[in-house]
């Protein structure tokens, strides 16, 4: 397995699974030379790659010359005019919006500002201050996935964390949440 190793002022350590199955350590400088806490990290990090590596995962091709998968439907490239990026951003704005407007008006509590960027480990977030914030990915699959991210969102303007009460409060959006979430994750793109 190759590794790289980076030192920095950060408190914590964080590892990091690049595109090409390498990885990619950072540690506090404070650990600087400490063999043993590295190889000790190392060790965890290769027993979570052979898991990783067991899972099943689907590879999404979303965009190729011809077409472009949006919310899981193929759509002709010919058929969209200007810049599909823009194009992408502003389909998935409006369509996040409005589950995002349904489900805090049931919950009766508004979320502050939505953000879409394409983000690298997450489907999304939801900020203390209520500002909530989407992988623009979930625009090329099925809008149910979409659903069950921002109900997942949503529900932390009430729970801020991963309790039961959090989970209760997202089943009852979401019946099937958990098979939505275990297909989620074996989603790559």
């Amino acid at each position: 397995m190759q590794y790289t190793i980076t030192y920095s002022s950060a408190r914590h350590w964080y590892v990091r699974l690049m595109p090409d199955m390498s990885l990619k350590l950072t540690i506090p400088r404070k650990k600087s030379g400490d063999k043993n806490f590295e190889n000790i990290l190392l060790e965890k990090w290769k027993q979570l790659l052979v898991r990783y590596q067991k899972r099943n995962v689907t590879k999404i091709e979303s965009i190729t010359e011809d077409f472009v998968l949006i919310f899981w439907e193929k759509i002709d490239l010919a058929n969209i005019s200007g810049n599909l990026d823009k194009y992408l951003k502003e389909l998935f704005i409006l369509e996040s919006t409005k589950l995002l407007d349904k489900y805090s008006a049931f919950l009766g509590i508004a979320y502050h500002k939505l953000s879409v960027r394409k983000l690298k480990s997450k489907w999304g977030s939801c900020t203390h201050t209520n500002n909530i914030s989407l992988n623009l990915n979930l625009v090329h699959l099925d809008k149910k996935f979409l659903e069950y991210v921002v109900v997942h969102e949503i529900c932390h303007l009430k729970e801020k964390n991963h309790s039961v009460r959090f989970w209760d409060l997202v089943a009852i959006f979401s019946s099937d949440y958990k098979e939505i979430r275990r297909e989620l994750k074996r989603i790559s793109f």
